[in-house]
């Protein structure tokens, strides 16, 4: 009820919107008169209702904001949230590569420390030398080279690798085979047979 006098929708209301546009036609000074006339008549009728300033409407709030900020702020808490959520992502993964590059690097560093060490290992001549008596079984010279042989230390020689049997394939690959490769012209035509004149 409160709410449809203060936009004017009752009886009461409709009066005070036609004077307002009464006077708005009229002389400012004899619109001022007729609202102190009615003024002091609502003041003589107690059961009458003296015209007030319209009635505020209580907003609903949300975090102390009315719900028309609280949506606004919404809005720009999800642009934000949007804006924020690519380059964030982005700086994730950049991060997460960037670790996995860092223990890749280590790796080859570690690698090549090593590598390192044996070229030092291998620009030794005593380490040449051992090499080539037990790998190439050199000798210096002067020594009499021996080899012995005792039964059962040698390596058995390797045994042949199996041979894999070629499984055939299916009826849809022979059929596809037959279809996408022509026919060679060099096959001569079957003949028809040939009866009885």
């Amino acid at each position: 009820m409160t709410e449809r006098r203060a936009r004017g929708t009752s009886p009461a209301g409709r009066e005070d919107r036609r004077q307002s546009r009464a006077a708005r036609s009229r002389p400012a000074d004899a619109a001022g008169t007729r609202a102190r006339r009615r003024s002091e008549a609502a003041d003589r009728q107690p059961g009458a209702r003296r015209s007030e300033p319209r009635a505020t409407v209580r907003e609903r709030t949300v975090l102390g904001l009315s719900t028309g900020k609280a949506v606004i702020f919404a809005m720009v808490v999800c642009a934000l949230a949007l804006t924020l959520a690519v380059p964030m992502r982005t700086y994730l993964s950049q991060r997460a590569e960037a670790a996995r590059l860092e223990q890749h690097r280590q790796e080859l560093e570690a690698d090549l420390a090593r590598l390192r060490d044996r070229r030092v290992q291998q620009q030794d001549p005593a380490y040449i030398r051992a090499e080539a008596r037990d790998r190439l079984r050199l000798v210096m010279p002067g020594e009499t080279p021996y080899i012995v042989q005792v039964p059962g230390i040698e390596a058995p020689p390797p045994s042949p690798a199996p041979t894999k049997v070629r499984e055939p394939d299916p009826w849809y690959t022979e059929l596809w085979r037959d279809i996408s490769e022509p026919r060679s012209t060099a096959e001569p035509a079957p003949s028809p047979p040939e009866g009885p004149r």
